[in-house]
């Protein structure tokens, strides 16, 4: 199983089939987390709070679930149906966010919805997070199954950039509902549709080979692999300089996860961009990010994904204090195009990268579990940007990213892409 497994590595079909996944989900993040939701709640409820919780609380679930998904995988060699089933519960939740909301009727103005529709919303949205969040560690975890590691660099930056193509091709179908209907709830049809449609090709054409001693899901499967997760955690503390690699991610990524969320919230308020403007900006900074995303995935290879990493970081920090010193569009615009979409590209990019430098190849699900810890609990700047915005404006809000984005910088820079071995578990 082993031979058939490396015989079926860098295969142009299977690997173009796992990266259009990144295509598909990035569908729904850049529909309803980035482009809609935010906007769609600020009109039901008056306030950017209840959107800031949902997300902090979802992600947490997520970060608490994710590892022992991840190990159970690894033990039962079922990653792809895993996958499949919780695609599923995330298309169902984002058609039920549209079918449960209706803006049409809301807004300033016009009063706030009803409290079952703000509850099954906000619900519904925190499940499609939830879901959507889970199902990364078992698509990550599958990108050994269709590139060797001199390539898999070069993959995940195809999956990148072609998740930015995805939003590309949604985007301009979902705006153009939302302009015709005058309401953003069937948005979120269009992207459960797009997700679920677009992922096929990774269950039809990628095959993981099973371990040699795949177990079977029971209640003592489960005790162990939480244990097991522990005894991972002891060794990555030992492990100091990959320690600090999943520290700087954690605080990174947070900032990641804000921006995801609010940057069409920004440049409408405190930029002053129309609907339109704002939706064809997310548009711009897609292709550009499909063309850094390959670019940073090649350099990624070359470099090493410690200084690939760091260089996305550093684009960040870029454009954070830009965009909080001018309301220019011919100043703003260039830099988000660029150094945003690079920076957020190259995270992903490197980030898993770096997973599987480190990662025993019998425990990447394992280590991927965690990783996604790091990113799943790095929501805490969503509900932060959130309260500064509605106290302070969205100014001081972009701001306040710079704090856990120079420390996470910090970190990252005393880190090192070291294998670690599997008898330093015990």
């Amino acid at each position: 199983m082993a031979e058939e497994g490396q015989a079926s590595l860098d295969r142009p079909l299977p690997i173009l089939s796992w990266a259009m996944y990144d295509f598909a989900n990035t569908i729904y993040s850049a529909i309803v987390v980035t482009a809609f939701f935010p906007k769609f709640m600020g009109r039901l409820a008056g306030r950017d709070i209840y959107t800031g919780l949902a997300q902090t609380v979802s992600m947490v679930l997520a970060g608490l679930v994710v590892p022992a998904l991840g190990a159970l995988a690894d033990r039962t060699g079922r990653a792809r149906t895993y996958l499949w089933w919780i695609t599923i519960g995330c298309c169902a939740a984002t058609a039920g966010i549209g079918l449960v909301g209706d803006d049409a009727g809301y807004g300033p103005g016009r009063g706030t919805a009803p409290a079952w529709m703000l509850l099954g919303t906000l619900a519904l949205f925190g499940l499609a997070n939830l879901t959507y969040q889970a199902s990364l560690v078992f698509y990550d975890m599958l990108l050994p199954a269709v590139a060797s590691p001199r390539r898999q660099g070069f993959v995940s930056g195809l999956g990148v950039g072609l998740g930015y193509l995805g939003v590309a091709a949604s985007l301009p179908i979902a705006l153009s509902i939302e302009a015709r209907t005058g309401a953003a709830r069937w948005t979120f049809l269009v992207a459960a549709v797009g997700f679920l449609l677009c992922a096929l090709p990774l269950f039809a054409w990628v095959r993981a080979p099973r371990p040699q001693a795949a177990v079977r899901v029971t209640l003592p499967v489960l005790i162990e692999r939480f244990r097991g997760l522990g005894a991972t955690l002891r060794t990555l503390w030992h492990a100091r300089p990959v320690f600090w690699f999943f520290v700087g991610n954690f605080l990174c990524v947070d900032v990641v996860n804000t921006l995801i969320m609010w940057t069409r919230r920004f440049l409408e308020e405190e930029a002053k961009f129309s609907d339109a403007a704002s939706g064809y900006t997310l548009l711009g900074m897609s292709l550009t990010a499909f063309v850094l995303g390959l670019g940073l995935g090649w350099l990624t290879d070359r470099i090493g994904p410690k200084r690939a990493f760091l260089a996305s970081a550093g684009a960040l920090l870029v454009c954070i204090v830009v965009g909080s010193a001018t309301r220019r569009p011919a100043v703003l615009l260039p830099v988000v195009l660029f150094f945003g979409s690079g920076g957020l590209a190259g995270v992903w990019v490197a980030g898993r990268k770096f997973v599987l430098d480190v990662a025993p190849p019998e425990r990447v699900g394992e280590f991927f579990g965690l990783y996604g810890v790091t990113q799943k609990l790095s929501v805490l700047g969503c509900t932060l940007f959130a309260a500064v915005a509605d106290w302070a404006g969205y100014r001081l809000a972009l701001l306040s990213l710079l704090a856990p984005l120079i420390v996470g910088i910090g970190f990252l820079m005393a880190s090192r892409a070291q294998r670690i071995a599997e008898e330093s578990r015990e």
